[in-house]
């Protein structure tokens, strides 16, 4: 079966210096002289599309019209074109070798996008046009059968049969069905396209009309392909009201007298005010901008993906910035922000495979600005990252920032080690972590010294119990005595969040006569926190010292003693109470930071 597919099509005429292996055939959803293959470039085995035209079943005119295309396909050269790497004329056929890509109608929408209108790639098809149009050409058979898709989505233009300049649009429309793709049912050129006055673009004006209909009609029904019938005269009531009159135009075209209807198209406010078309234009043409333009529009990207769908997001604006962050320059701390916004959207496996290596690289970077994105980002994307990438790759180069010169930097490394220290491991916590904490409660800047007393309070939990108490005594006593009030007051509602990991005797002869010292604070703040602290501690101390009786009592009567009378309970729950109080105002101190 594979020796008589091989003859059909001729791979066997091939030469071996044809550098891409053809692969499985690819259905098209409409009849066309040309089939479509899976490719790979031998030299590094990247995805390629291969294009077969066969010659033995096919007239002169057939055959004039493939190797018209072939020739056009090499020769043309622009983002929205579909790109040719090599193309070969052998005996048996044709062979025109492109970037992947499958037809618009077999593309399927991205889940959740089904009723999106595809105004990018409309916008990519009509200005692959007009860049025909500007460079002398008429398509011929511009319209939905003649795009093209990326696997990012991204619309090309093919199907260059009839592409030539100074085409004849009567004989173009007689010969469109014997050369082109054709789809039973689907609109045909009106015969109105032959009459005199109308330009040889004519008939591309047309299925630009006919595209622009697909590409509305198709996201208001939510079906896509061949599964869609275009009725012309009621497929204006799918646009936009800002395109109708632009949409009659193209279906009726008169004299051009110096216009560009096309380019005209795609100058209009619905396309340039379109989030997407902002994105992709701007990104497309990065390397000739300047930096105050690259700062003006990154600024103010992560507001404009709001108009972008999830699937858009992911599929072509994150590969795009993955893309720009390598560029020479500041490009890196710039796109960061949106990167790190669409990459949490990600599904985990899709994150590390795209994101975290650039996360681990980026890192490493000395570039301070970059640093601290990253840190200030941690806590939305480390979910994503495996364990061994944290202790191995990332908390290395985060730890150096404990000793940095710029407190911004510092600042943000101490706000991080709430979300880093979970995912460490124990040991790398005990011998690292706790000890550069502890030593910035001596840091000159004293907002860091407060978030210290704060992030050693929130990650005690993930600590030995007697590792835990015993750093926290020592910061809570560093703290109280601070004289940033902030810190003072700080170091008050973390002794209460964390009261539970003292024993009664640390409580009262360690902890509690530094809080006696703070009633009389001349902060007022700090002196009504102290006074909260010292009567909630008190209940808490004297449920402690009580629970502790009752446990010797009931030790003695196990062992036979004389029972003692019952010990009378504080309530749990105003002891609940205060506990929940105090976390949550210790989260909103780190949240104020």
């Amino acid at each position: 079966m594979f020796k008589n597919l091989l003859s059909k099509v001729g791979w066997g005429e091939l030469p071996s210096s044809f550098g891409f292996t053809v692969g499985e055939k690819v259905d098209l959803p409409f009849s066309w002289n040309w089939e479509l293959h899976k490719g790979v470039k031998k030299a590094d085995g990247s995805a390629v599309s291969i294009f077969i035209c066969g010659k033995k079943d096919l007239d002169p005119a057939q055959v004039m019209a493939a190797k018209n295309a072939e020739q056009i396909s090499k020769s043309l050269r622009h983002p929205n074109i579909l790109r040719a790497f090599n193309s070969i004329e052998t005996e048996g056929g044709f062979y025109v070798v492109t970037e992947e890509v499958v037809p618009l109608l077999s593309a399927k929408p991205v889940e959740g996008d089904e009723h999106l209108p595809a105004v990018w790639g409309l916008f990519q098809a009509l200005d692959g046009l007009s860049f025909l149009h500007t460079s002398g050409f008429t398509h011929g058979l511009f319209g939905p059968l003649s795009i093209f898709l990326t696997p990012q989505g991204d619309y090309r233009v093919g199907g260059f049969e009839l592409c030539q300049k100074g085409l004849d649009t009567g004989s173009a429309i007689a010969s469109r069905r014997r050369v082109g793709p054709t789809l039973s049912g689907w609109p045909e050129p009106p015969s109105s396209l032959q009459q005199g006055g109308v330009p040889s673009i004519g008939i591309d004006m047309w299925g630009a009309a006919l595209l622009t209909a697909y590409v509305f009609s198709s996201a208001r029904s939510g079906r896509c392909g061949a599964d869609v019938r275009l009725d012309m005269a009621r497929a204006a009531q799918d646009i936009p009201p800002e395109l109708r009159k632009t949409f009659e135009e193209l279906q009726n075209p008169k004299p051009l007298r110096g216009r560009s209807p096309i380019a005209e198209a795609t100058g209009l406010a619905y396309f340039q005010n379109n989030s997407a078309v902002q994105v992709f234009s701007f990104l497309a043409s990065l390397q000739i901008k300047s930096p105050e333009e690259k700062d003006t529009f990154f600024e103010g990207l992560p507001a404009l993906l709001e108009g972008l769908s999830q699937g858009i997001q992911t599929r072509q604006v994150l590969p795009e910035l993955l893309a720009a962050q390598r560029f020479p320059g500041q490009e890196a701390a710039q796109v960061l922000p949106a990167i790190l916004k669409i990459g949490v959207k990600l599904k985990e496996e899709e994150f590390r495979e795209k994101v975290a290596p650039l996360v681990a690289k980026l890192f490493a970077s000395p570039d301070r600005a970059v640093r601290f994105r990253l840190l200030s980002s941690m806590g939305e994307m480390i979910e994503f990252l495996d364990d061994s990438t944290i202790n191995d790759k990332i908390f290395p180069e985060c730890v150096n920032g404990f000793t940095d010169s710029n407190g911004p930097i510092r600042e943000a490394t101490v706000k991080s080690m709430i979300f880093f220290v979970p995912r460490l491991k124990q040991k790398l916590v005990e011998s690292r972590v706790v000890k550069l904490l502890v030593k910035l409660l001596q840091d000159p800047e004293a907002s860091i010294r407060t978030n210290a007393v704060i992030c050693v309070g929130r990650i005690s939990s993930h600590l030995p119990k007697s590792c835990a108490s015993q750093t926290l005594m020592t910061v809570v006593g560093m703290g109280l005595k601070d004289p940033f009030g902030p810190c003072r007051s700080s170091a008050l509602h973390t002794l209460n969040a964390t009261a539970s990991m003292f024993t009664p005797e640390e409580l009262a002869q360690k902890l509690l006569p530094g809080v006696c010292h703070r009633l009389v604070d001349p902060d007022q703040a700090v002196a009504d926190a102290a006074f909260q602290v010292m009567s909630t501690l008190q209940d808490a101390l004297r449920q402690m010292v009580q629970e502790r009786r009752a446990a010797m009592a009931a030790s003695v009567d196990a062992q036979g003693g004389v029972g003692s009378a019952p010990v009378e309970s504080t309530g749990h729950q105003g002891g609940s109470a205060w506990s929940t109080w105090a976390l949550s105002t210790v989260g909103s101190v780190v949240g104020s930071k």
